[in-house]
């Protein structure tokens, strides 16, 4: 549906489409008349100033649009977490920004049943908001991608415990404006998002250059108890990891405890190393011979047991330019790796999949710098698609739009080389390989194939010698003629030295719950970034591991296995809603300041890029008071700036020169937004720990009743504001980029919690070190140049 209404005239305007298809739907008002959640004043701040005449009004007073996510459709216990299609904002805002800058100044969520009589709110005990994210784009210059998740990514909470993450790219940055192209939001993005207050002081905002799609991936999981009879809450079946009892006035799921459909399996883990020695050693001749066929994939281990000092101590192995491997266990104290590799060695990988694959890589381009050895069912066709784990080299959100990864087939005595498509054959290619051999042997084909290493054509595959690894998938047909196939698989060549004595060593506990690997090492950071580690909570360790993100999956039940869904035919249907609000964005002109500072994203986790964490139960016989279980974090601002342009970057970005202390003296926060669950969170407190001056303390406010916006125990999180004292609020404080923040939080602990968090979702800016012009807005400056705000001599 859509519903369209007048700025001044009230007039409003609903239609059913001919389908309710899961789309985002947009309604477009003019000025605010009132907050969309809650009651006016009902939105709080947590650090108003007292010695100001008037209170900061958390009512918003701008125009705004409406964006509706697409259907959520959910039974009981299933959890949805996935990036939802992206739809046009309304034509007229589209049109009235393009080529403009719109500057959003705040925005709500809240989660409705789409009615034609109107919005009917859903509540939190219906469907509980574990996370949401939400992208705006400016599409004709970027789109949302999806990418595996680095280091980088799990710092900044961007995958939340996922092997992979949506984020923006950019596809043509056209100029050298810092106006970003994205913009991203997630405060305060949990069970408090309905009442926890996302504007920002006057004349501050997140920056978007002709905005027109939106982007909504939330994360909700089905507590409705279907058969409840009462106002009063009360918890449908739960599994046996929970730890919440039925009588605590909210649902055990919240915290996604794992159940026994997931799997825990771990064991020692092993790396390679090519010089030096190992850190941690192998033990001894039965763990070596077990650890080298980890480390190093073959088509014949053979297996030495020598006490030779010219050899390489404790354990190694050796790759062969066939593809197989002698494996050494030298129990004398020898030499180290080898330092270095043999002019003549090649880099040989080898993989046993669906297929037997070996590749040879000369380290110089020749016609037959790539020895390629394939071997296969000989009455099927087989295949092995390169640089990719799937059947598309670069997904774009639902779509392919680079299709799929160059591939090799054989077929009989055929060899072709193929651009695949996405889940599709694809289109033959001009051949570069050459076919040294193709032999049959006890019903299977073995195929040696040459090619140089540079790729005839764009669709052609490059291989690049220094390149450690490399993703393929391998596939077999149902029979020889090239049509879908009956088995296919993703594997990884990992590449080795020929002739050149690898040492194996440990490399810590490995594991993988319900299939997804688990960190290793584990997801926890030392002190002084966080307490953790020291205080041995489960969350770090997979062996420890009983709740929380990793065992929250989209589309699966929370439930035991032996645990029927109840209710399987009773759907919840909902949307989430957004309400942006926004201003034009009026920039510098001579002697005149912009009309608004853009706000750029600081972010930090008290739980230390672990994401999450486990509160232990407090001791028995504890007094109810002193339960509180604590912990902290220490970082620099520094470790909170991402040096990348505005204009380019992820959303995380804090712009070019922003770590370079000639060029920048420092941020001031401007909005600082606690994140913690529901509830078990008590406070939280920043610190500037260099001064001991504390920046912002967050006790959240509980609900007390069963009425919508006040269920028992749920939470609203008032964030801390900085601005003017004119409008109620506290100067902010330039913090230098080697200032130290503390981050303290406390929880109660009468009950043990999985899943919980303690992350700090701010919005602040970038001071330079030099300043622009002295000039406020409207005010003139003469003989000054360019207009810049917040600056420092």
């Amino acid at each position: 549906f859509f519903r369209h209404s007048l700025a001044h005239g009230s007039k409003r305007h609903t239609m059913m489409k001919s389908l309710w298809r899961a789309a985002i739907c947009a309604l477009l008002l003019g000025a605010a008349e009132g907050n969309m959640n809650g009651k006016p004043g009902q939105y709080k701040i947590a650090n108003g100033n007292p010695a100001s005449p008037k209170a900061y009004s958390t009512d918003y007073n701008a125009e705004y649009f409406d964006v509706y996510g697409p259907t959520i459709k959910t039974r009981y216990s299933e959890v949805y977490w996935k990036m939802q299609e992206a739809v046009p904002i309304p034509e007229a805002i589209r049109k009235r920004f393009h080529n403009k800058t719109m500057a959003i100044v705040g925005y709500e969520v809240d989660q409705v049943q789409v009615t034609p009589q109107g919005d009917v709110p859903v509540p939190i005990t219906w469907a509980y908001n574990h996370h949401y994210e939400c992208w705006m784009l400016n599409s004709k210059k970027a789109r949302m991608v999806k990418a595996k998740s680095d280091a980088r990514a799990i710092r900044l909470g961007l995958n939340h415990g996922a092997m992979e993450h949506w984020k923006p790219e950019i596809l043509d940055p056209s100029d050298d404006s810092e106006i970003p192209l994205t913009q991203f939001f997630s405060e305060g993005n949990g069970g408090e998002f309905r009442l926890s207050y996302h504007g920002y002081p006057k004349g501050y905002a997140q920056f978007i250059e002709s905005p027109d799609i939106v982007h909504v991936m939330p994360m909700q999981i089905d507590t409705r108890n279907r058969d409840m009879d009462t106002p009063a809450f009360k918890p449908g079946p739960l599994p046996r990891a929970s730890r919440i009892p039925a009588s605590a006035g909210y649902s055990g799921l919240i915290e996604c405890p794992c159940s026994d459909t997931l799997p825990k399996k771990w064991g020692m883990s092993y790396g390679a190393r090519s010089t030096g020695r190992c850190r941690t050693p192998v033990k001894n001749a039965t763990e070596c011979f077990s650890g080298a066929r980890q480390v190093m994939g073959s088509s014949k281990y053979v297996e030495h047991q020598v006490s030779a000092s010219s050899k390489a101590g404790g354990c190694s192995v050796e790759r062969h330019v066939d593809g197989t491997a002698d494996i050494f266990w030298n129990s004398a104290v020898g030499r180290g790796c080898a330092s270095r590799r043999p002019a003549d060695s090649l880099m040989v990988s080898f993989a046993q999949s669906v297929v037997n694959l070996t590749v040879a890589l000369a380290t110089q381009e020749a016609p037959t710098a790539a020895t390629i050895t394939i071997t296969g069912p000989a009455d099927r066709w087989f295949g092995v698609g390169f640089g990719a784990d799937a059947m598309c080299v670069h997904m774009v959100s639902d779509e392919c739009p680079e299709g799929g990864p160059y591939a090799i087939v054989v077929s009989g005595e055929s060899v072709t080389e193929r651009k695949l498509a996405f889940h599709g054959a694809g289109d033959v290619l001009p051949r570069s390989v050459t076919v040294q051999s193709s032999t049959v042997q006890n019903g299977y084909r073995t195929v040696v194939l040459t090619r140089p290493l540079s790729g005839a054509s764009p669709k052609h595959y490059t291989f690049d010698p220094t390149k450690p690894s490399m993703p393929i998938i391998n596939a077999k047909g149902c029979g020889l003629p090239f049509a879908q196939h009956c088995g296919h698989a993703p594997a990884t060549l990992t590449f080795f030295a020929t002739n050149t004595p690898t040492c194996v060593c440990e490399g810590g506990i490995r594991g993988t719950i319900g299939g997804n690997p688990f960190p290793n090492p584990g997801p926890c950071s030392p002190q002084p970034h966080g307490d953790l580690l020291w205080q041995h909570n489960p969350t770090c360790s997979v062996q420890t591991y009983v709740g929380g993100l990793r065992c929250c999956r989209d589309g699966k039940s929370l439930l035991d296995a032996d645990q029927p869904v109840p209710w399987p035919d009773q759907y919840l249907e909902y949307s989430l809603k957004f309400r942006f609000y926004f201003e034009e964005y009026v920039p510098a002109r001579p002697a005149y300041v912009p009309s608004h500072q853009n706000l750029v994203r600081l972010y930090w986790t008290t739980e230390a890029f672990a994401g999450e964490y486990d509160v232990p139960q407090c001791l028995p016989g504890t007094p109810a008071a002193d339960c509180i279980h604590v912990i902290t974090s220490r970082w620099k601002v520094r470790e909170m700036m991402h040096n990348c342009s505005l204009r380019t970057g992820d959303g995380s970005c804090t712009g070019t020169g922003s770590t370079d202390p000639n060029q920048t003296a420092g941020v001031k926060l401007i909005y600082a937004g606690p994140h913690c669950h529901a509830p078990t969170c008590l406070s939280m407190e920043l610190y500037n720990a260099d001064t001991g001056r504390l920046l912002c303390h967050m006790e959240p406010v509980r609900g007390q009743s069963v009425d919508l916006y006040d269920e028992h125990g749920f939470l609203a999180i008032p964030p801390c504001l900085w601005g003017d004292i004119a409008e109620g609020l506290l100067e902010p404080e330039l913090l230098s980029l080697d200032t130290t923040l503390l981050s303290i939080k406390r929880n109660n602990n009468t009950l043990g919690h999985t899943g919980e968090m303690a992350s700090w979702q701010m919005r602040g800016i970038v001071v330079p070190r030099h300043p622009k012009t002295p000039a406020r807005e409207g005010v003139l400056a003469p003989g000054k140049g360019p207009v810049g705000m917040d600056v420092v001599e």
